[in-house]
């Protein structure tokens, strides 16, 4: 008996010993980009956020200035935290809210067995494949200079809207809150392809046994999302918030990011990169605060 577990033993070990492997290869190509590509830069910006950087024509000389670069732009404009810092900062709780809450809603339609299904997947994440700011951009710059933004028809904005909530007499706070949800309407769209794939795919893990139980048991479909589909796709729900932080805070779109990268284009390389690491922080800290909490209520169906 115990020789024969302990071959089973040897067995998973192995098995484990190879998972890990295969592992490891998988992102051998993700290593050696970040080696070649961003190492160098990354130690570069590192030395810029604590210098003084001018452009000789000798080349790029560095001067240390310790913590300057990271307390100037609080310091020299009185502006600088309600118009560019805080706006950048609280901005992604909007739109990783809406962008997790669309794509679970857009991910269980696409769930379903209806013709067309593959097309539909495919335009959900044809942004993916095209995604850039730049893009975005131009799209939403050549929405407003068009003629079709009249009084029943608007490409990017809720004026209609707005006027709308208004005439009724809905309280400022939730006029507010409609105005920037339909406002964000093409982010949204925009940039929930990874998240609808991710929610597609653990859906599509969940056991179809399991809402067959559940159904001859008498839940409704109202129980069966709630105990059944929610409670399977809560780590999966907890690798969409995590990247949608992340994607929040890079997006140019973010006011933090679009400050730092006209700083960056005026040469101003030491402040820019100084705020740029304390983007950076702020995610890491954001991120260890919803890691921590929603961890809690994450449900592994392997463990024991």
């Amino acid at each position: 008996m115990s020789r024969t577990s302990g071959k089973k033993k040897k067995k998973k070990n192995k098995m484990q010993k190879r998972e890990a492997l295969y592992g490891y290869l998988f992102i051998l190509p993700w290593i050696l980009g970040f080696i070649a590509l961003f190492l160098r830069p990354l130690i570069v910006s590192v030395q810029y956020a604590f210098s003084k950087v001018r452009f000789t024509p000798q080349g790029v000389v560095t001067e240390f200035a310790g913590w300057e670069n990271f307390t100037s732009p609080f310091t020299s404009d009185v502006y600088f935290v309600s118009k560019t810092f805080a706006p950048g900062v609280s901005s992604f709780w909007y739109e990783t809210i809406l962008v997790c809450l669309f794509s679970l809603f857009i991910a269980i339609l696409l769930n379903q067995k209806f013709r067309g299904r593959a097309f539909a997947r495919a335009m959900f994440f044809l942004p993916v494949i095209i995604a850039s700011g730049i893009v975005i951009q131009v799209l939403r710059r050549n929405g407003m200079d068009t003629d079709l933004e009249t009084e029943n028809s608007y490409v990017f904005s809720s004026d209609g809207l707005a006027v709308l909530l208004n005439s009724i007499g809905f309280p400022e706070r939730i006029r507010t809150i409609f105005e920037e949800i339909s406002n964000r309407i093409f982010d949204i769209v925009w940039l929930s392809g990874i998240q609808i794939i991710l929610y597609l795919s653990g859906l599509q893990s969940i056991p179809k046994s399991e809402y067959e139980a559940a159904q001859i048991e008498g839940a409704t479909a109202w129980e069966c999302f709630w105990k059944i589909t929610w409670v399977r796709i809560s780590p999966m729900t907890l690798v969409v918030v995590v990247y949608s932080i992340i994607d929040s805070f890079t997006n140019v779109s973010n006011k933090l990011i679009s400050w730092t990268y006209t700083q960056y284009t005026n040469n101003n390389m030491g402040v820019s990169s100084a705020i740029g690491w304390l983007n950076c922080v702020i995610v890491f800290a954001v991120l260890a605060v919803v890691s921590a909490w929603m961890s809690r209520h994450v449900f592994y169906v392997n463990e024991e």
